[in-house]
């Protein structure tokens, strides 16, 4: 009776996908020990549950077509199970949108959350509401659908990701006490931030979007994405001096708060494409892209070197 319960579940939300437009399309991954007395279907009925959570709900007022849908991942990782239900577990939340005219992607999100613990019994349906508290689980979830839709939109409009945040932080706000005592990652001062792994707090990686000490950020961020990454295909060297320039207003911001979250994140994700990015570039832009890159992301600095070597 349970497996056609959740078949009948899963082709309702297949279905309800079709006829609404919804913004996520969420690849979800759940790895859990294979020595713990639970049966394996436990797992891939979750996995699905929260699939349909994330893909299957409308969480902006604006219509997105098909080719719209922001892909992401979602990666979690069940590492105990101490009683019945109760997960403890982390998570690594991707995302990325299409770069303007080309074929490539440009990642936007590479979080882990080193504290995604929650409350799960098999077959539980996952409701939500913005107007208060549900569930832990799908306040996690709510959250990060909300903040993977800020990232999105805050790379195709100067401080786009506005409301979503908002969003994000009433989740927050909505968390009861005693739950945010049984949860950690919720209050300012939670431990578990890391700024060489990318492990968040996400009280602070949303109260720092919002900040508006650094509205600077939030224009380097948009300037990377828009007036240079999606203009490289008409204009690589215009696109890469764009570039170059939210760098520099990166490392003002770095200055001032070389732990700034964001910020580490920003380089979390895109190392790599930066790198890419500049070993197409002279000898000389190649030189003050090594210098900016090393001095604002040190972690990586030994990988930048290579940009000047290509």
């Amino acid at each position: 009776m349970k497996r056609l319960a959740l078949l009948f579940t899963t082709f309702f939300y297949l279905l309800l996908a079709t006829s609404i437009a919804q913004e996520l399309e969420c690849t979800v991954s759940i790895n859990a020990p294979k020595n713990q007395n639970v049966d394996p279907q436990v797992f891939t009925n979750m996995e699905n549950f929260i699939r349909e959570f994330m893909n299957g709900r409308k969480w902006t007022n604006d219509n997105f077509q098909d080719n719209e849908h922001i892909k992401c991942n979602l990666i979690i990782n069940i590492t105990e199970i101490p009683t019945e239900g109760e997960y403890r577990a982390n998570a690594i939340i991707q995302s990325q949108r299409p770069v303007f005219n080309t074929n490539l992607n440009t990642m936007l999100l590479n979080l882990q959350d080193k504290t995604f613990d929650f409350s799960y019994a098999d077959l539980q349906s996952l409701n939500y509401t913005d107007n208060g508290y549900v569930t832990h689980l799908t306040s996690l979830l709510a959250y990060y659908a909300y903040i993977i839709i800020a990232y999105d939109y805050e790379s195709f409009s100067k401080e786009g990701g506005t409301p979503y945040f908002q969003k994000a932080m009433t989740v927050v706000n909505n968390v009861p006490a005693n739950e945010k005592s049984k949860y950690k990652g919720w209050n300012p001062f939670d431990g578990g931030v890391s700024f060489t792994t990318g492990t968040i707090n996400r009280f602070v990686l949303v109260d720092s979007w919002l900040n508006t000490r650094y509205k600077d950020f939030r224009t380097a961020y948009f300037m990377y994405h828009l007036n240079g990454l999606d203009r490289m295909y008409d204009d690589a060297a215009q696109g890469r001096s764009i570039i170059t320039n939210t760098l520099t207003l990166m490392q003002k911001i770095n200055t001032d708060n070389p732990n700034f979250l964001p910020l580490r994140n920003f380089f979390l994700a895109k190392s790599s494409e930066l790198i890419n990015i500049y070993s197409k570039s002279d000898m000389t832009e190649r030189a003050i892209a090594i210098q900016l890159l090393s001095a604002l992301d040190p972690i990586n600095a030994d990988k930048y070197k290579k940009i000047g070597k290509n």
